[in-house]
């Protein structure tokens, strides 16, 4: 299974926020199945920054939408 992600194309029916969403847990799933450790800090807050903005999109979003 070749991804086009890296290659620097984009797959158009898979949004920004998602895709997002996929990597944090692809990571979160990565270190808990196989390293069996701890999220290193910096991993830990840049997830969380992640998630900051995803929640402030879709807050943003509602607002915009109502």
């Amino acid at each position: 299974m070749e991804s086009e992600i890296g290659l620097g194309k984009r797959h158009p029916s898979v949004p920004d926020a998602e895709l997002l969403r996929r990597i944090a847990q692809d990571m979160r799933s990565l270190y808990a199945d196989v390293i069996k450790q701890p999220l290193p800090r910096n991993i830990e807050v840049a997830l969380s920054r992640i998630e900051r903005e995803q929640r402030r999109a879709v807050y943003q979003g509602q607002r915009l939408g109502a």
